[in-house]
């Protein structure tokens, strides 16, 4: 296994840049070891359910073709870009990159996009709703870095790509092997090709605050009672009927804020671990662990997460939540950082680890091996 680390003081990385401002790291990666070349990435973008895309420009209008794709498809002149999502899930040699940022909370990262450009190959100017870590791979590619947008940005209407229609570089570097660019949320940025070149982008997710606030409500209304109504006991007499007075409103908002006092953690759990998507359980019976390998292992793009409160350890996967006792904590943490665990080990830390294993196994977010 390579262990990736950052060229970085994280302490004064975080306070001053993260989320905030855009940042050069020259030789990131000390003798960087490129863990996939172009000639993989293009066999992984033939593979169906994949996310795969091809960008190129034809004048002024760019566009952007959808895999998989076959060999055909790169046998094509001019500049383009080959980008595919997801190749942590695919490559475990690149998955080991993500140690190089586990000094951020494992449930925020999405996963790793790998790009191939020809000469002057580029996805375009544009600017992403999450944090990314750009590190250059094989040869050579050119980053532009320019202001922050938001929604009321003007985009190109001459393309189905979401692009800048007014991009001003305020920043250039010529990216090596090796080198990481680390663009904030909001800041535009347009890297190009310089020759042929790889490169390989660490996104990171953020839920909406509009699902955040879903989640909690679904929350706070499984907990209330049916018969929990309104009250307004030591109330002056209505002088004008209909009339909803201040006082009402001060009365109402009070009551629901006693109800979002509740400090139960498990809505922002399930929420940031929320794949989008139903895992249907692998079996109707209890998984036997006699039956399964030696060791567990955390599945490739699982979205898993622990909180630990004073009594109990929960354990947040795909929007699910399930309890289990603190004991087993040292095993979500090895788990959540990408480490093997042995199912003896975790059978001796408590007896209710034959549950966990069961329940993360159903929800698709480990792997048995021997």
């Amino acid at each position: 296994m390579t262990d990736y680390r950052l060229d970085l003081e994280v302490k004064s990385f975080v306070a001053r840049y993260w989320q905030k401002q855009h940042l050069f790291i020259p030789g990131g990666f000390k003798h960087f070891s490129v863990p996939a070349d172009a000639d993989e990435l293009a066999g992984l973008a033939m593979e169906d359910e994949l996310d795969a895309r091809i960008v190129f420009r034809d004048g002024q209008h760019w566009h952007q073709e959808r895999g998989p794709f076959s060999q055909e498809s790169y046998r094509r002149s001019g500049s383009w870009t080959l980008l595919v999502q997801g190749v942590d899930q695919h490559w475990d040699e690149a998955a080991e990159l993500l140690n190089a940022v586990s000094f951020l909370p494992s449930w925020r990262l999405d996963d790793i996009m790998m790009s191939y450009a020809t000469d002057g190959g580029s996805a375009g100017p544009h600017y992403d709703n999450y944090d990314v870590f750009i590190i250059q791979g094989d040869g050579q590619r050119r980053w532009q870095v320019g202001g922050l947008c938001d929604a009321s940005s003007a985009l190109m209407d001459n393309t189905e790509l979401r692009l800048l229609a007014d991009f001003e570089s305020q920043r250039e570097y010529l990216m090596n092997t090796g080198d990481v660019l680390y663009i904030p949320p909001g800041i535009a940025h347009y890297g190009v090709s310089v020759g042929e070149s790889t490169s390989f982008s660490i996104g990171f997710r953020a839920p909406r605050q509009s699902d955040l606030l879903a989640r909690w409500a679904d929350n706070l209304l499984n907990t209330l009672e049916d018969d929990a109504l309104f009250c307004d006991p030591g109330r002056e007499p209505a002088t004008r009927v209909g009339e909803i007075t201040t006082a009402d409103l001060h009365r109402a908002r009070a009551q629901l804020l006693r109800v979002f006092e509740d400090k139960d953690p498990r809505w922002f759990g399930e929420a940031i671990t929320n794949s989008g998507t139903t895992v249907q359980p692998s079996s109707d019976t209890a998984l036997n662990l006699d039956e399964q390998g030696a060791w567990v292992t955390r599945a490739p793009g699982s979205r898993l997460a622990w909180h630990a409160t004073d009594e109990e350890l929960l354990v947040f996967a795909h929007g699910s939540t399930h309890d289990t006792p603190l004991a087993l904590q040292s095993v979500m943490e090895a788990l959540c950082a990408h480490e093997d665990v042995a199912v003896s080990a975790a059978l001796e830390a408590h007896d209710a680890a034959q549950g966990l294993l069961s329940w993360l196994h159903d929800e698709g977010a480990i792997l048995f091996y021997d």
